[in-house]
């Protein structure tokens, strides 16, 4: 990664700390402190910089005529359910080229991660059979970006619970909260739930950020967008046969 590249990713990974830390201090200010670090992100906006980052890469990848779509305008149909708001829609010449879904954590990780993993599994899912129904173009393409604080709880080595029968894959003993996601959006890239999976772990102070895993990191994330246009098109990507 050259240095412009790298003070662009930091400037905009630096940012999911300024503005939970803003959006904490101005509830704290107006008398509406919130428990642990909720406060931090109710507020929204704390991954818009995470956002924007993305769609430079992908106006930057040659994408043309691209338009994006947030909230509920970002809805596109499921399969198990209506509908789905993706938190990005990338549309191109008024066809959904890819969708974004960001999630981020900071604190109860041994809890959130579980039921992050939940949600995440079942939105990835719902969309790629609404695709094999033929309700979505098939060369549409799934991200995750899957964004974790670094404390000292995300990144002690956790020993697998008991389980009543068979065995826990080895890969998850010892692994840090902050490993196991990172393990998890590589795991997910590989079965084609997504596409696109990034894993990133940020610390606040002072101010650093680390990934797992570099088969999730950004350079292959940031790659996987650029190879989303080719000439203008998009290129259809194999799946997992479902």
């Amino acid at each position: 990664m050259d240095s412009k590249a790298h003070m662009t990713l930091d400037r905009a990974l630096r940012s999911w700390r300024d503005v939970r830390f803003a959006q904490a201090t101005r509830s704290a200010n107006g008398g509406n402190a919130q428990q642990g670090n909720r406060a931090a992100v109710t507020g929204g906006r704390h991954l818009d910089a995470l956002d924007q980052l993305v769609r430079d890469e992908l106006v930057a990848a040659g994408g043309t005529e691209l338009v994006f779509l947030r909230g509920r305008k970002a809805t596109l149909p499921g399969y198990y359910r209506a509908t789905k708001s993706w938190d990005l829609l990338v549309l191109q010449d008024e066809q959904p080229v890819l969708a974004v879904e960001y999630k981020s954590m900071k604190g109860s990780e041994g809890k959130n991660l579980n039921n992050r993993a939940d949600e995440v599994f079942g939105v990835a899912e719902d969309l790629r059979r609404a695709e094999k129904k033929g309700l979505l173009p098939a060369t549409m393409r799934r991200a995750y970006v899957f964004v974790m604080g670094v404390t000292e709880d995300s990144t002690t080595p956790r020993k697998t619970l008991d389980v009543a029968a068979g065995k826990v894959d080895k890969a998850f003993d010892e692994a840090s909260y902050l490993e196991r996601a990172a393990i998890m959006c590589d795991r997910m890239r590989e079965t084609g739930l997504y596409h696109l999976t990034w894993a990133i772990g940020i610390r606040d102070d002072p101010f650093g950020w680390v990934e797992p895993l570099p088969a999730v990191g950004w350079a292959p994330f940031s790659q996987g967008l650029r190879d989303v246009f080719d000439e203008g098109i998009v290129k259809p990507l194999p799946q997992e046969d479902i």
